[in-house]
């Protein structure tokens, strides 16, 4: 890719989003936009000297200027589903009048279902059941249905993506693990755990975008390591330095995700209708304060139905054609990512309010590999 030509990153104050950002000015791979949708979402942006775009993906004439001078689209946003669907198309129309020369869509392995067995990308598009699944199904389409209009176009499908500013598989399971309720889920955390550190991604991102036999093709994008969910709880409860996990009955486990079911369904909507005067009666009285905490905690803690699904399926997302293709091999094992990330989460204090717990110190840090 030649210095003259400018990679805009959409998502760029996301986890994978802002990671790429980071990787690409930091290395001087290539000059590099940082796509926005609010200013006060730009505070790890905003440690570095990029530029940074404010646009929404619904806007057409902000994605218009958005677009100069750039050659290269790395599409990583999302948000509700007409932000991710319809702006998604919003922002390939976009990059098709502009003359884009190289798209780069980032979608997900969950866009082929609850699948078993290994995993190619031959396999047919079919929805999880969640709202999440079905929208990157649609902005996928809608990416194929602009490759045959002409705009040179590349589809990334990785797994289970962790490291440092992760929400989901770093932040959230850090929580879990300290909190002291999770365990080795007996029945349910056997399947298999594809995960792919952060910046093995990266990597990936940037071999499709500079590799010209990824044009009109999708690709799985999977880490170098395969564990179960229980291995995965594991490692990284050791590598936090807590104490060892409890083996939790499936049918407690079971017992527990379907009682919780009530009070996801009716904080949901509690959250979506009511959100202003709770947060009033919350601030204003300690009690009720406290048992929204708590029933928050609680459902933070309990896998949800999906969830025991994903840790029990066994399914394997290839990479053969990743490898063959545009030459993408993951680097970064599971005990180099996961020393990474706790170390992350000890720095930016995730686990102060956890003394108790901790019972190792730190680990000397080793620079990753690559």
């Amino acid at each position: 890719m030649c210095d003259s030509e400018r990679v805009l990153v959409t998502g760029a104050s996301g986890f994978i989003g802002g990671r790429i950002v980071e990787v690409f000015f930091l290395t001087r791979a290539v000059p590099v936009r940082a796509g926005v949708r609010r200013w006060s979402s730009c505070a790890r942006l905003g440690r570095l000297p990029v530029e940074i775009c404010l646009f929404d993906l619904l806007d057409r004439k902000a994605l218009e200027a958005a677009l100069q001078g750039v050659s290269t689209v790395v599409h990583c946003a999302k948000g509700s589903r007409e932000e991710t669907v319809l702006g998604t198309r919003n922002l390939l129309a976009a990059a098709l009048a502009q003359g884009v020369k190289r798209f780069l869509h980032l979608s997900t392995a969950d866009v082929y279902g609850e699948v078993e067995g290994e995993i190619d990308e031959s396999a047919p598009l079919c929805s999880t059941g969640t709202a999440y699944s079905e929208m990157k199904i649609e902005a996928e389409k809608a990416c194929w249905e602009f490759l045959e209009k002409g705009l040179p176009l590349t589809v990334l499908r990785p797994t289970i993506v962790y490291g440092p500013y992760s929400g989901n598989w770093t932040v959230s399971m850090a929580e879990r693990l300290l909190q002291g309720v999770w365990g080795r889920l007996e029945g349910h955390g056997e399947g298999k755990c594809n995960l792919l550190y952060v910046d093995d991604l990266v990597r990936a991102v940037y071999c499709a975008v500079e590799r010209p036999e990824a044009i009109g093709e999708a690709f799985n994008i999977n880490g170098p390591e395969v564990l179960t969910w229980n291995e995965y709880f594991f490692r990284f409860n050791e590598e936090l330095g807590l104490p060892a996990l409890r083996e939790l009955k499936g049918f407690h486990s079971s017992l527990r995700t379907a009682a919780m079911q009530p009070v996801r369904s009716l904080g949901r909507y509690l959250r979506q209708h009511h959100a202003v005067p709770l947060k009033k009666i919350a601030s204003a009285f300690g009690l009720a304060n406290a048992l929204m905490r708590g029933a928050e905690r609680a459902i933070r803690t309990t896998p949800s139905p999906a969830e025991l699904r994903l840790f029990s399926r066994n399914a394997l997302y290839s990479t053969c054609k990743a490898k063959e293709r545009i030459g993408f091999r993951p680097r970064v094992d599971v005990a180099a990512g996961l020393r990474t990330t706790a170390a992350w989460l000890r720095h930016n204090g995730f686990l102060d309010a956890y003394p108790e717990r901790l019972l190792a110190p730190l680990p000397a840090l080793q620079p990753l590999p690559g």
